[in-house]
Order: structure tokens, then C-alpha cells, then sequence
């Protein structure tokens, strides 16, 4: 396996809280990786930082071999097109319907007609019969299943996943992880989640725990 993206001495802080303490972590290509920990460890930080939507006190973040671009412009860019992001709320826009919140990602990068595709990559995760409904007519677990196509749709090469199943009871929570792990293979798709979730990190490729911003064995 080749590295993805790497992470090398992060430090972070919010006032006087350190959070990250001289953090480093490689994610290999392909790989299904989970990071847990105590509230308050460090994940979700960890992964906005690894995905360009926080920036590190000091530290370098690799991703493909590049250091992440310092400009904004340049990192929405990479974002959109090579890092998919899935939350534990979905984030869907409540005025559209479910394709049109699958499709978002592809508008945005300037495309004109992504609606074939979208249709296409949500008919592979089971959503054929919801891309006409508005988010609030769709159950939790629908609602996250969208959020997740939505990720998948530019085709990323990298997906982070911040608690996705916080918010799912146990059937939903185990689906979520067999649709993730889908994407993985089917789409080709390096997945990183942040979780509390004991099941999901005994079924991920490798898991890493975070306490108190540190790596813990």
C-alpha cells in the first residue's frame, strides 16, 4: 500500500487548550481506518485538520505527496475534488431534494449535468425511490445515506467521516458501516472515520486511539 495522506508533528490549540500534541499518522491507500477516543481526545480536530478545513499551529499535512496548498481558493478546489466529508448531522440543504443535494458538489465545481450521474451512484447505495423527496420527508438513516453519496459524488479519493453514526440506532449504524465499506470498494475510496463506536473500529482495517491529543497504545 502507498500513503494517502500523512500528517507530521501537528500541534493545535484553542487558548490555553492544547489540543493536538506534536501529532503524526500516515493513511494508506485503500484502507479503512478508524480513530477513537474520549470526548474532548482530539478526533474531530484531528480529521478537520486532515481534511484542510482547520489549519495546524505547526505541522505539515501531506495529501497525495503535496503539501496541502496554503491558499483558499486552491484548497476548496482540492476538496471538492479529491476529499469527500460526511458528518455526524448531514448538513443537507432542507429546500433540496435529494438529488439535488447528491448533485450539489458537482454544480459547484461548474458542471452542468451531473444528474445522470447522480442518479447512477445513488441507485448503487439503495436511493432510487428518495431523490425526489425534500430532506425532511427522509428518515435518519436516508437522510445519511444521501450525505454520503453527496460525498461520494466527485469521485474523491479520500472520505472523512466525523461520528456518522452518532445520531443511528444499532441496524442503522452497522448498515451506514457496510455502505461506507462499499464505497471503499466499489468507489475506490480511502475511508477515514472519527467514532465512539467499539463495533465499527473492531471492523475497520485498523484503528488508532486518541487521548488527550496523543496516540495511546
Amino acid at each position: 500500500m502507498s500513503t494517502i495522506l500523512s500528517t507530521h508533528d501537528i500541534n493545535k490549540s484553542y487558548g490555553d487548550l492544547q489540543v493536538l500534541k506534536d501529532l503524526s499518522l500516515e493513511v494508506q491507500k485503500g484502507e479503512f481506518l478508524a480513530i477513537t477516543g474520549p470526548s474532548g481526545s482530539g478526533k474531530s480536530t484531528l480529521l478537520h485538520i486532515m481534511g484542510g478545513l482547520e489549519r495546524p499551529d505547526s505541522g505539515k499535512i501531506m495529501f497525495r505527496d503535496q503539501e496541502l496548498p496554503s491558499s483558499e481558493k486552491a484548497l476548496n478546489q482540492l476538496r471538492n475534488q479529491h476529499i469527500g466529508f460526511v458528518f455526524q448531522f448531514h448538513h443537507l440543504l432542507p429546500e433540496f431534494t435529494a438529488l439535488e443535494n447528491i448533485c450539489m458538489p458537482a454544480w459547484i465545481a461548474g458542471e452542468h449535468d451531473p444528474e445522470a450521474r447522480g442518479k447512477a451512484l445513488a441507485a448503487k447505495f439503495g436511493l432510487t425511490d428518495r431523490l425526489d423527496h425534500l430532506p425532511n420527508a427522509l428518515s435518519g438513516g436516508e437522510q445519511q445515506r444521501v450525505a454520503v453519496v453527496r460525498a461520494l459524488m466527485q469521485q474523491p479519493d479520500l472520505l472523512l467521516a466525523d461520528e456518522p453514526s452518532g445520531n443511528l440506532d444499532h441496524a442503522l449504524s452497522e448498515s451506514l458501516f457496510d455502505l461506507l465499506d462499499q464505497a471503499r470498494r466499489e468507489e475506490h475510496v480511502t475511508v477515514v472515520v472519527v467514532t465512539h463506536s467499539q463495533a465499527w473500529a473492531k471492523r475497520a482495517d485498523r484503528q488508532l486511539h486518541l487521548v488527550d491529543g496523543q496516540w495511546q497504545s
